[in-house]
């Protein structure tokens, strides 16, 4: 039984998939069939096998037969370079390597959003795939494998024992070796030093997306992102291990990681691979690490005869919980001037702050769900001006308002800082466009005052629940009425 009918079978809501890329199209197997990810190495042919069996190889002394991807899908096959990587799989207790372009990144799904192949797609092929995953507004694709029959292999219009000939094409005197204690590991980049984090511990891995920045934290803390209604404080690891900082690029992503007394983000440059490696190959750090150090490194893996060395992080000690909460609550705040007292129970705000022109804005975080960049939207015939359209939300359609249009104020053409804020009223999911969103907002409720009954020339007083007044009153942010906001009228 596949991982993905596993998961059907016992009511998973959500899987967790490996993508990767056979020339121009992306395709994800289920993490829980991944073993590892391993670079491509020198293979032995098998005799009589088809022509997409690629061979054998040795993994850690076990016999592991290899597939063509390219070849196996009925696509021309490439040449290899750096980026080419192994998936080593297990289904059903079977072992196989399948060669990939590259592998992208790894991707939490939710089953509803896996949709059944596409009735265009050929009958023979559609055996290989358990559906398909649309994002982005279907802008992105991902055919997720059946790999029970993606490595069924036939020969002459039979079944091929794969791992028999596998098995039998290993010369004889090289019997396998006794079953070694491994650790499995994620590995990653940054510049050209290797890390690794232990995957018991990795969550997730995405690609970098919208870090709203907390003012006055630590200089590696490089803000927060909305993660599922959850807010994840994100490390540079750069900026961490005294590193020159560099920009997000394609290949950038955020590994979340369970650290044990709470979960992060940490920017990495680049996702190198998923590795068995025996626990032997680990030695501890040596003597030149500071204490310090010692505490955040758990030991330098040697592979191909120390040719290639990498970190192994040890999670647990790279984030002190303290610390990271005074991330979360804004450290000091950051209107300026208004320290948040530690000593009783103090009532506070938190809220999303953003700009509709020289103006300041509010809302409550716990109304958010996420922030995304500006998209198409697709205009509603006889909806109000304030309606912009509908927008499709990894295939949720909702109504996003303009909110320069809702408050009267002049219009502006959309750009690069302009954002759909995501809020969730009542179970009703909106989008409200503004210009720009700022940051997160931590402070005493006592600093929120009545709405001024002469505060704009525009807004109506009904869509404000109080004004913050912020920086000894220097800084003035409207909070908005969520629920008014979003009542739309006909």
């Amino acid at each position: 039984m596949t991982a993905a009918e596993t998961a059907r079978s016992i009511g998973l809501t959500e899987r967790q998939l490996v993508t990767f890329h056979l020339g121009n199209e992306e395709f994800g197997a289920d993490i829980m069939n991944v073993r590892e990810i391993i670079r491509f190495a020198e293979v032995t042919k098998i005799p009589q096998a088809p022509d997409y069996v690629e061979g054998v190889c040795n993994l850690r002394g076990s016999i592991l037969p290899i597939i063509d991807g390219r070849t196996r899908f009925g696509m021309a096959k490439g040449l290899h370079d750096e980026n080419t990587r192994v998936l080593v799989v297990d289904v059903s207790g079977q072992v196989t390597g399948i060669v990939v372009d590259r592998v992208s990144e790894v991707l939490r799904v939710a089953s509803a959003d896996i949709e059944p192949p596409p009735v265009v797609i050929r009958s023979e092929s559609v055996r290989y795939l358990d559906g398909v995953v649309k994002l982005n507004g279907g802008k992105r694709l991902i055919m997720a494998l059946n790999l029970e029959q993606a490595l069924t292999v036939e020969s002459e219009g039979r079944d091929f024992d794969l791992q028999s000939a596998a098995a039998a094409t290993v010369h004889e005197g090289a019997g396998q070796r006794a079953e070694l204690e491994e650790d499995q590991l994620v590995t990653f980049l940054l510049g050209q030093e290797e890390y690794a984090f232990d995957i018991m511990h990795v969550k997730e891995i995405i690609r970098v997306p919208e870090i709203t920045a907390v003012p006055n934290v630590l200089h590696y803390l490089e803000g927060v992102v909305s993660i599922r209604n959850h807010l994840l404080p994100i490390v540079n690891m750069r900026l961490y291990f005294g590193m020159a900082n560099v920009p997000v690029t394609d290949q950038s992503r955020i590994i979340i990681v369970d650290l044990g007394h709470m979960t992060a983000g940490f920017r990495v440059d680049r996702v190198m691979e998923v590795i068995r490696v025996p626990k032997s190959v680990i030695e501890p750090p040596p003597p030149i690490f500071t204490n310090g150090e010692l505490e955040q490194i758990r030991g330098v893996a040697k592979l191909n005869e120390g040719k290639r060395l990498f970190m192994c992080l040890n999670a647990a000690n790279l984030l002190d919980a303290d610390l990271v909460s005074e991330l979360l609550e804004g450290g000091e705040n950051s209107g300026g001037g208004e320290v948040r007292s530690n000593a009783g129970a103090i009532e506070e705000e938190q809220l999303v702050a953003f700009r509709l022109g020289k103006e300041e804005f509010a809302i409550q975080i716990t109304d958010v769900q996420e922030i995304n960049r500006m998209t198409q939207v697709t205009q509603m015939p006889g909806a109000p001006s304030y309606v912009e359209g509908l927008v499709n939300l990894r295939g949720n359609i909702i109504p996003a308002l303009n909110l320069r249009r809702r408050f009267g104020m002049a219009e502006r053409d959309h750009d690069d800082a302009t954002r759909i804020i995501i809020v969730d009223v009542g179970q009703r999911k909106t989008g409200i466009i503004v210009d720009a969103v700022t940051e997160v907002l931590r402070f005493e409720r006592s600093l929120v005052e009545e709405t001024p009954r002469l505060l704009s020339e525009t807004i109506e007083r009904e869509y404000i629940s109080g004004v913050a007044k912020l920086g000894e009153g220097k800084r003035m942010v409207m909070i908005l009425d969520s629920e008014r906001i979003l009542k739309i009228e006909g």
